[in-house]
């Protein structure tokens, strides 16, 4: 890889939704996501090989400003892409409107985002250099947060076959904020270690993928009635496996009382984020959620409108 050594080069990625699928996708099934308009934006002042200077990350909305030896997670992340890059040396300011985590992928996000910087304009190579930077953050992450980082829109995703973007209309829905920070290694564990030990939840795999799929089908078809049903079963399901908390069952009950036709938590649960489906009443939704203490915002996936 030839040397970067234009300055003020800036790079973006975005956040994502898991529609449905969460957990379930770990174990090769599918899982229905979009990604959102918010996300970090990567500025690089200067990028080096053959270097002997300590790189620098600089985060100013999570209060990060790291040395790339720094023994914190971002800054080993931030190492692992510089040495999956071949970049000796590189000092980076990222800009965030997603708050970590939150099950939003800030992480994902943040990586797309650097090895747009510090990587050449190959798809491949710039999955593999984000690819490394997430597997710091996660144990045995599926994948999906990175490939849609990239690519954005709305698709379906499975391990054995990557990212399969859907052409449909954009999807308009409400995104609330537990103010919870969680862990999705901890969770994926938390998931393992509770199918090991009671091998009957492995039905609750089997139901969340069968709604993962009957909710593509529904959204390809427009039928957002039985998307929101298939929703509100995968929350169900969620909290089976033990992955949902009382905060985010909360948020989703004042989500149906503002008239969400659908609502869950979404990413690896135990706290972070729920999302809800309420076709022309997002804003009631917000302010549901609003008076009941939790941040909360609308987007649409599929579109930057």
């Amino acid at each position: 890889m030839s040397s970067k050594n234009q300055q003020g080069l800036h790079a973006m990625a975005m956040g994502k939704v898991i529609l449905l699928g969460e957990h379930a996708v770990v174990y090769g099934h599918p899982a229905l996501a979009g990604g959102i308009f918010r996300g970090i934006t990567a500025t690089h002042q200067i990028i080096e090989k053959n270097s002997n200077k300590t790189s620098r990350l600089r985060v100013s909305d999570w209060d990060l400003d790291l040395t790339s030896d720094t023994p914190h997670p971002v800054a080993i992340a931030f190492s692992a892409m510089l040495e999956a890059a071949k970049v000796d040396f590189a000092d980076l300011q990222l800009r965030s409107d997603l708050p970590a985590g939150a099950g939003l992928g800030s992480s994902a996000a943040m990586c797309v985002a650097i090895a747009r910087c510090i990587g050449d304009d190959d798809d491949e190579q710039l999955l593999a250099i984000a690819n490394a930077g997430e597997a710091c953050f996660h144990d045995t992450p599926s994948g999906i947060d990175v490939a849609l980082s990239m690519s954005g829109g709305i698709a379906s995703y499975q391990k054995d076959s990557g990212l399969t973007t859907l052409t449909c209309p954009a999807l308009p829905i409400v995104v609330g904020l537990s103010g919870i920070r969680r862990s999705t290694a901890k969770m994926v564990k938390l998931v393992r270690d509770a199918l090991h030990e009671t091998p009957a939840l492995q039905s609750a795999i089997s139901e969340i993928a069968t709604l993962t799929r009957e909710g593509q089908s529904a959204l390809l078809s427009g039928d957002l009635k039985q998307l929101g049903t298939c929703m509100n079963r995968c929350h169900r399901e969620l909290s089976r496996l033990g992955v949902s908390v009382d905060t985010l069952d909360t948020m989703v009950d004042v989500a149906h009382s503002a008239g969400a036709i659908g609502a869950k938590l979404t990413g690896a649960g135990g706290g972070g984020a729920i999302i809800a489906l309420a076709p022309g009443r997002e804003q009631d939704v917000c302010s549901a959620l609003h008076k009941a203490g939790f941040e909360s915002f609308s987007t649409q996936l599929g579109s930057s409108t």
